[in-house]
């Protein structure tokens, strides 16, 4: 899905949040933006939370990383066609208010090391406003100091286009809130005039009913070769990662293999039944 979604985008640097990788991630960058001119700088996640990776086409940028935090992955870009520097931060803050307060120090730090145009990009874990989470009536004080944060940064939060909220959770999405967002300097904001965010289409509807299980059927045992397939489906899978991560791709993609697998057999199974059927019904007629 990233890489097809960086081959519409024609991107020349990609930020990606929350990518949950530990140690070496070169083979999945080559997966999933392939070519020997990417380059890239990785904030590893801690356990099973946070992650950042930064991409960038050397071809369009030089890239140079200014800083590996512990929750933010800071890098200064210059174009190969151009006279024109940039710094660009990634994100990733945990879901509490007082270790969310480190982030903040972070930040204040990254800031004091960049020069000219800065975006900062990420998962925050905290809105700003009530009208950023649905059922949300009061401002509270983890939004007052996330805004304080911004104004002390000197940031332009930009207005966010095509949607209210950026994460959703629980049955048809009873629980959202606005925590992703892109936020630049005034000397980006005066450079680049027309800069735009918005958001992503969700792959699922947020009025969807019900869900679909999977059901695996008894008669598939009983086909010539099934567990054969199977062997050679596993081991043709490719994903990269930690563990329990290829773990849920292998069983997710194997998944869709046996639904695909199991039309086209079902249906050759009716076509036989009917073609019984209608030999008995000839020999009956005689």
């Amino acid at each position: 899905m990233v890489q097809n979604l960086l081959q519409d985008w024609k991107a020349d640097i990609v930020c990606l949040q929350e990518t949950k990788l530990e140690g070496d991630v070169h083979d999945l960058v080559k997966q999933i933006w392939a070519g020997r001119w990417i380059k890239y700088a990785c904030l590893e996640a801690s356990g099973t939370r946070g992650g950042i990776l930064m991409l960038w086409d050397s071809r369009m940028w030089e890239g140079e990383i200014m800083q590996v935090g512990a929750y933010t992955l800071s890098c200064k870009f210059k174009a190969q066609t151009s006279n024109f520097e940039c710094h660009i931060t990634g994100v990733y803050a945990p879901n509490s208010r007082v270790e969310r307060r480190f982030v903040w120090e972070e930040l204040a730090d990254v800031r004091g090391l960049m020069d000219g145009p800065w975006a900062v990009c990420g998962d925050f874990n905290v809105c700003r406003f009530p009208s950023e989470k649905r059922e949300c009536n009061r401002l509270n004080s983890a939004m007052r100091e996330f805004s304080e944060c911004i104004e002390d940064m000197g940031l332009i939060d930009l207005q966010l286009i095509g949607g209210r909220y950026t994460w959703y959770k629980g049955d048809n999405h009873i629980i959202a809130s606005r925590i992703d967002r892109i936020m630049v300097s005034t000397e980006w904001n005066n450079r680049f005039t027309n800069i735009k965010q918005t958001t992503m289409q969700r792959v699922t509807s947020d009025h969807e009913q019900s869900k679909s299980y999977f059901k695996f059927e008894n008669w598939w045992l009983n086909q010539e070769g099934f567990v054969e397939r199977i062997k050679v489906w596993w081991n043709d899978f490719e994903f990269y990662g930690k563990p329990d991560y290829i773990l849920a791709c292998k069983l997710k993609a194997l998944k869709g293999k046996l639904k695909e697998w199991s039309r086209y057999e079902q249906g050759n199974l009716k076509l036989q039944k009917n073609n019984l059927l209608n030999q008995m019904a000839e020999l009956e007629s005689h």
